[in-house]
């Protein structure tokens, strides 16, 4: 139940202060009777006079009184659900809550400087739907995109160093969160207002403002912090030094924060004293954005129900007019109206008093999860700082398998949570890791929740499960990775193995060429020689005919006939010569025959 007049709610002591004064009235009444009447007198003169029924007419009046103030004061209950709509622009603040933001170089230090601005910036807001992601060496969406601007400071004022656990400043992850975050079927009018001292640690910052001017939407950027750069402060008074214990000096870098303004068509500007920088880049948003028609989805709208406690005040007034103080008549008659009243059907188009609900934990335990889903969202519009309420959301959207919404409720959980929600939250987001299959964050985020709970049974069996897995997954792995090598040593073998072979066939394959061509010219020699030897043997023929019968020397024969011995050697020397002369060399050769032409020993060209 809720109220709309909260302001007259002090008038609710008229209650208590008109029933002592009618108690007084009441007193003061019987003894100015008793004063004034004789105790024989006073029977006849109030005969039919009854004490209760005036007791029961001052009763009428003081209620009458209470239901009109309370029907001042404008009750709600039950509601329904509604769809707003406005034209403007969907705006996400992605804001730094690094430990560099701690930097004093603007006053009071840069992070809460960075809040003043996007306060400012809300105030100057005209129908717009705002977003808010929070980051440091990570990022997580801290509040959807809604028109609520309330409800966006409440998570705004919660924002501190201390939010995320893991140091850095990831400026690409915020940028592809903020990306995610924006309506995917609907590409126009999305801008994203990055809020940070520009010490990018990740160094993929361009890379992802290129994929967001390829989803047309537009970066501003504002950088907090002076060019000079300021120590950071380690929280217990002094300040923070590296290992060689020198100061570390926090610098805006203003260079990398334009880069990114520019390559998706934004602007960039640095924090000053006041909001005009804000204001100039929301008049660049108005100018340069196309405003569209927005959807914030559910709004929950009170049903007014003053008229209930007006209508009941009227008809005890009226009551109590006809009610008199002398019996007469039946007190039915008079209560016949109000009777009636409370009789009528209730349309069912709203809620009444008596309408509840279902529960959204018995819905969860019924595992009807869709239910319980939308019961869980209702709740957390009325409480939306309640981690409680976060972690039953977390556990519907796990068991919906929707794993990456439940890991953003249960890492917020975790962190705000006490003892024992932060335990189970650790507990969960192990189950969350190992569901996507990423082994070792589940089993960190299991020695977390034992830490803080060293008998929590569920989480050791799967602690030791996981870890079982784990290994299993690693040597199965290294036996992937030994046959893979085998396999490949077996190719490698065969490979060198063919190639020898080819080598050698190709040697061979060379060698045979080798010989051939050997031979090849040997028999063309041959071939030559033997074709010269015939010229030269034709053309001492042709000469030796020539010759007159006396020029040719006579044969000495013996007196058998047959030839002289120094003849018969001088022929053997001769064929010896040629056979010798057939195995030389072709210069050997020609040298030879032309020795054989000088001497003039023809004789032996019969005898080749």
């Amino acid at each position: 139940m809720k109220f709309g007049n909260l302001q007259f709610l002090w008038m609710l002591w008229l209650v208590p202060a008109l029933l002592f004064f009618y108690i007084w009235a009441f007193k003061r009444k019987q003894k100015l009777i008793d004063l004034f009447v004789g105790p024989a007198l006073k029977g006849r003169l109030l005969q039919g006079v009854s004490y209760s029924r005036q007791k029961f007419k001052i009763f009428l009046i003081i209620a009458a009184v209470f239901l009109l103030i309370v029907a001042l004061i404008r009750p709600k209950w039950g509601y329904h659900w509604e769809e707003v709509k406005r034209r403007g622009v969907d705006i996400i603040i992605a804001l730094d809550v690094s430990q560099s933001m701690l930097a004093q170089d603007v006053s009071p230090n840069r992070l809460e400087r960075a809040k003043r601005e996007i306060i400012d910036l809300m105030q100057i807001l005209n129908g717009d739907r705002v977003g808010l992601v929070a980051f440091a060496g990570t990022a997580f969406l801290q509040s959807p995109l809604t028109l609520d601007y309330g409800a966006v400071q409440i998570f705004l004022d919660d924002l501190t160093t201390e939010l995320i656990p893991v140091p850095g400043t990831n400026i690409a992850e915020a940028m592809q969160i903020a990306i995610k975050s924006f309506d995917q079927t609907d590409k126009k009018s999305r801008v994203l207002i990055l809020i940070t001292d520009g010490e990018d640690h990740s160094g993929h910052a361009l890379e992802v403002a290129k994929e967001a001017r390829a989803q047309q939407i537009k970066i501003f950027t504002v950088g907090i912090g002076k060019e000079g750069g300021a120590p950071i402060p380690d929280g217990s008074g002094g300040l923070k030094k590296d290992r060689n214990g020198e100061m570390i000096i926090s610098l805006l870098e203003e260079e990398s924060l334009q880069k990114i303004a520019l390559e998706t068509g934004g602007s960039y500007v640095r924090s000053i004293t006041g909001d005009m920088d804000l204001e100039k880049i929301y008049e660049s948003i108005n100018k340069d954005v196309e405003d569209k028609e927005l959807k914030s989805g559910r709004r929950q709208r009170f049903e007014e129900r003053f008229q209930w406690p007006l209508l009941l005040a009227l008809l005890l007034l009226f009551l109590e007019i006809f009610y008199k103080e002398r019996a007469s008549g039946k007190l039915f008659v008079f209560l016949f109206p109000l009777i009636f009243i409370f009789t009528l059907p209730i349309n069912s188009a709203s809620a009444g008093i008596f309408d509840f609900n279902s529960d959204p934990t018995s819905l969860y335990k019924a595992e009807k999860y869709q239910e319980a889903l939308k019961g869980f969202l209702d709740q957390q519009i009325e409480r939306p700082n309640d981690y409680d309420l976060k972690y039953n959301l977390g556990s519907t959207y796990y068991k919906m398998n929707q794993f990456e919404d439940a890991e953003k409720l249960f890492t917020q959980t975790a962190i705000y949570g006490d003892k024992d929600l932060t335990q189970k939250s650790y507990y969960n987001l192990g189950n969350v890791a190992n569901k996507q299959g990423k082994l070792k964050e589940a089993i960190e985020f299991y020695q977390k929740a034992l830490d803080l709970d060293p008998d929590d049974q569920d989480a050791k069996y799967n602690l030791e499960k996981t870890r079982e897995e784990l290994k299993r997954r690693l040597e199965e792995m290294k036996k992937q990775q030994q046959n893979q090598q085998n396999q490949n040593q077996n190719q490698n073998q065969n490979q060198n193995q063919q190639d020898q072979q080819q080598q050698q066939q190709d040697q061979k394959e060379n060698q045979d060429k080798k010989e051939q061509s050997a031979k090849e010219q040997q028999q063309e020699k041959k071939d030559g020689q033997k074709e010269e030897d015939k010229q030269n043997a034709n053309k001492q023929e042709d000469e030796k005919n020539k010759r007159p019968p006396e020029e040719q020397p006579a044969q000495a024969t013996s007196a058998d006939g047959s030839m002289s011995e120094n003849e018969k050697d001088k022929k053997m020397n001769q064929e010896e010569a040629a056979r010798v002369l057939s195995n030389l060399q072709e210069d050997r050769s020609k040298y030879l025959k032309e020795k054989l032409k000088s001497s003039g020993q023809y004789q032996v060209e019969k005898d080749w």
